[in-house]
């Protein structure tokens, strides 16, 4: 399960930052952080090493904030009027 947490987590890293593209990676980022945390708890339990998993872990937050960001800086700075009122001269 970590070394799926960092593969998704690796395209989502690339994919994330694209900003048009972002909204795309959600879901895929979101089930690899879940994974990651899965593996993390099993290994740190059964005592084994949980680099790729943290790992995986980061990678995947890392565009899931990106998003988050996106997402209040549009909401934020955004204005249905302003829309209704650019007119090409």
């Amino acid at each position: 399960m970590d070394v799926a947490s960092l593969v998704i987590g690796i395209i989502s890293a690339v994919v994330g930052f694209i900003p048009c593209v972002n909204v795309l990676v959600f879901l895929p980022a979101l089930a690899g952080l879940i994974l990651g945390i899965i593996a993390l708890r099993k290994n740190r339990a059964a005592d084994l090493p949980s680099g790729v998993a943290l790992t995986g872990i980061i990678l995947n937050s890392l565009p899931l904030i990106v998003m988050l960001v996106f997402v209040i800086f549009a909401a934020v700075t955004g204005d249905a009027n302003s829309v209704s009122e650019m007119t090409i001269q």
